[in-house]
């Protein structure tokens, strides 16, 4: 089939247009990334540049990159301690007259060398962290030490003292630091105060749930606090420019090996939460237990204070109270006042129940429901044992039991009802023939 000559031209060239206008984009493109990329690296060893602005701009650069703009900015170190040797030579060499003003120069361009050596160590950082060999990185920061220490070392003692006493007067040296410390100060105070407060609101959130122990809202309004106060450091020291995630590996490890030194602990800490929880007492509670009664003072995560009759504290740890046997007394709102009154054989004993039962309902904190039950319980060796069993609210048991055993010798001498002690009859039987 015969094409037109013309028509087989246009398509040839047509075809040639599509091939090549890949390359000619592609090639436009490379070369306007490459024109980005100078851009940021001349940029990045400007020494106009600030520490802020440089801190941005070798973000995007290379580790190749990195390197070059470290060799720049020894360059620009270099410089710098150049005409900062000539200062001091001159300086040696300079008539009382001039001194001062060399000094007033010398203190500017310190300040101007600072701001270049903490540029220099920010393109360092960067290089590091985008994996520079440590063989490359090492003379860098020799380089830096060497100069640094040899700096302090050749400057004498007044221009010394003038120039450290201008770094703590400026805003960007000894100032800044003040400042900050005064901001952390303030930080940590401001936290107290919102701990404080979000403690104060939970706990009267907690305050609403009944079923929740005394021990337990205690315990949950301070894990509050501290959790709200800890946080807020972490926060204040991250916007103060510390890194934190570091403190998080170190906390880790901390609790992994506490974790086998304080398993005893641990084990305190397990069963005051089951204490917490479960509640088979709360504070202010009458309590046996570990061979110990008294009422509960305080508790915490590891340990219970229990304060007796006589004022004495006795600090029992959580876990052995948790594997004990536990009697609270203070459980229920009423208890039964259990008395034991021994008469005589020879004494009527319907009278002295008589006598027991007036008592009982004459006292005003005995409680006519549930009914008082008094009886001839035992007839024991020297006594018939009568017992008396009125009820009372649990806080006044001990007045009861008090008042009732005194009261009752009292009217059982008025009624002449003896109360009698152990005694033994001995008989005597001869031996036969004597």
């Amino acid at each position: 089939m015969n094409r037109n000559p013309r028509n087989q031209i246009m398509h040839l060239c047509l075809c040639a247009l599509l091939f090549i206008f890949p390359f000619i984009a592609f090639g436009q493109e490379t070369d306007e990334v490459s024109a980005a990329e100078t851009e940021f690296f001349a940029l990045a060893v400007d020494e106009n540049t600030t520490v802020d602005e440089l801190e941005i701009l070798v973000v995007p650069l290379t580790a190749e990159e990195l390197s070059d703009a470290s060799a720049a900015w020894q360059t620009h170190v270099r410089n710098q301690a150049e005409e900062f040797a000539q200062i001091n030579l001159n300086l040696q060499k300079a008539n009382k007259e001039n001194e001062d003003k060399l000094r007033l120069e010398l203190s500017a361009f310190v300040a101007t060398s600072n701001a270049t050596l903490e540029k220099y160590r920010t393109v360092l950082e960067a290089w590091s962290k985008k994996g520079a060999a440590p063989e490359d990185l090492k003379p860098h920061l020799d380089y830096l030490s060497a100069l640094q220490t040899s700096a302090i070392t050749s400057v004498d003692f007044t221009t010394l003292v003038q120039s450290a006493f201008a770094w703590l007067v400026a805003f960007d040296g000894g100032m800044r630091i003040v400042l900050g410390v005064l901001g952390v100060l303030v930080a940590v105070w401001t936290m107290m105060f919102v701990a404080r407060f979000v403690r104060r609101m939970a706990q009267r959130g907690l305050d609403r749930v009944p079923t929740l122990s005394r021990m337990l809202k205690r315990f949950l309004a301070t894990a509050v606090f501290w959790a709200v106060f800890v946080l807020g450091i972490l926060i204040v020291l991250a916007l103060f420019g510390v890194n934190v995630t570091p403190l998080f590996a170190v906390f880790g490890g901390l609790s992994f090996i506490l974790g086998f030194a304080l398993q005893e602990t641990l084990g305190n800490l397990a069963s005051g939460l089951m204490i917490m929880v479960l509640k088979p007492f709360d504070t202010g509670d009458y309590i046996e237990v570990g061979g110990s009664s008294g009422f509960v003072d305080e508790m915490s995560v590891v340990s219970t204070k229990i304060r007796t009759f006589d004022n004495q504290i006795i600090v029992v740890p959580n876990s052995k109270i948790w594997g004990d046997v536990i009697t609270n007394v203070s459980a229920s709102d009423e208890r039964r006042v259990d008395l034991v009154f021994g008469i005589a054989y020879s004494d009527n004993a319907a009278h002295a129940i008589a006598v027991l039962k007036e008592l009982v309902k004459n006292h005003d904190l005995c409680l006519s429901s549930p009914k008082a039950e008094v009886f001839v319980g035992e007839l024991g060796d020297n006594s018939v044992n009568i017992f008396c069993r009125p009820w009372s609210k649990s806080d006044d048991y001990w007045t009861v039991y008090w008042d009732l055993t005194g009261q009752a010798k009292e009217r059982f001498d008025q009624e002449g009802i003896s109360i009698p002690f152990p005694q033994r009859d001995v008989h005597l039987i001869p031996a036969e023939g004597v």
